[in-house]
């Protein structure tokens, strides 16, 4: 926001390799707002309509972890944060970028705040997406225009006919309102981490799957499934399968497909036709039941 020649020599100086230890984070809340996040530090930029507040500064400890808030006044608070995260994209080198995506906080921008992300970010590491109205457009607009490489996060109420339009394989895949997740959507959500909550699979269906995961007809890279069961009076149903209950008196050290080692006791092991076993655990949290299941290699 300064001289053409201060720009040049800040840039010259931060757009180093020694900046790429920090993490971008755009937040589409009310005041949106933008921060860079590192190991000791924690600095935010809040967009603000309310001139009073324009340089405001405050410091705090959050965790071990030095933060510092400023907020920059704007008339359109979008167009202010748009143009806060160019200056930010010419200026750092960043190594990861995260999106946490309000689609209520301004729903008649949310394109344009897209097509703003992916002119500065066509490739992002993460997003979580957030909003209480029934908005696939807007879901399914971001999802196919910007490239998301690990984690996806979904907390919508999305319709019945819904689909995830991302095949790319991803490391974590939440969603938390799932009725839109069918047998045939789970088989093609292509991560090693599924928590899929408010499923409306029946017990029979999840059996299948497991069936399926078993023969390595699907998931191959699964490591980690957590799922809501819909049905919990007949877990019969599920564990019609080749399966071993596991004596709860024995604690076992398993190795994960990443080669990392973690204890598990008692569970129910299914064998993989490859060697893996997944381990199922059966977990009551309020009126919701849950299965668990650990993907690992048993020495």
């Amino acid at each position: 926001m300064t001289s053409l020649k201060i720009k040049y020599f800040i840039k010259r100086f931060l757009r180093t390799s020694r900046n790429s230890k920090y993490v971008l984070q755009s937040i589409t809340h009310v005041e949106p707002q933008i921060s860079i996040i590192g190991s000791e530090i924690y600095f935010e930029f809040k967009v603000t309509p309310d001139k009073t507040k324009d340089r405001k500064r405050e410091s705090g400890l959050m965790s071990t972890v030095k933060t510092e808030t400023l907020w920059v006044y704007s008339k359109n608070v979008v167009t202010g944060w748009m143009k806060l995260l160019r200056i930010l994209k010419e200026v750092f080198m960043f190594c990861r970028h995260r999106i946490i995506f309000h689609l209520d906080s301004y729903p008649l921008q949310n394109k344009a705040i897209i097509d703003c992300i992916k002119s500065r970010t066509p490739s992002i590491d993460g997003c979580d997406i957030y909003g209480k109205t029934e908005t696939d457009e807007d879901v399914k607009y971001f999802l196919n225009n910007l490239n998301v490489t690990e984690y996806v996060g979904i907390d919508v109420k999305l319709s019945d006919s819904f689909r995830f339009p991302q095949d790319n394989y991803l490391e974590y895949f939440v969603v938390y309102s799932a009725s839109w997740v069918t047998f045939d959507q789970l088989l093609h959500l292509n991560a090693s981490r599924l928590y899929i909550h408010g499923s409306i699979l029946t017990n029979q269906e999840l059996n299948s799957y497991l069936l399926l995961w078993m023969t390595f007809q699907c998931h191959q890279n699964l490591k980690f499934l957590l799922i809501d069961v819909t049905e919990p009076q007949s877990l019969d149903t599920i564990l019609n399968l080749p399966h071993e209950r596991i004596n709860p008196d024995v604690e076992r050290i398993v190795r994960l497909p990443n080669n990392d080692t973690i204890s598990l006791k008692e569970g129910i092991d299914i064998r993989r036709n490859d060697g893996m076993t997944g381990t199922i655990h059966f977990d009551q949290r309020l009126d919701k039941m849950r299965l668990m299941m650990w993907v690992s290699r048993i020495e």
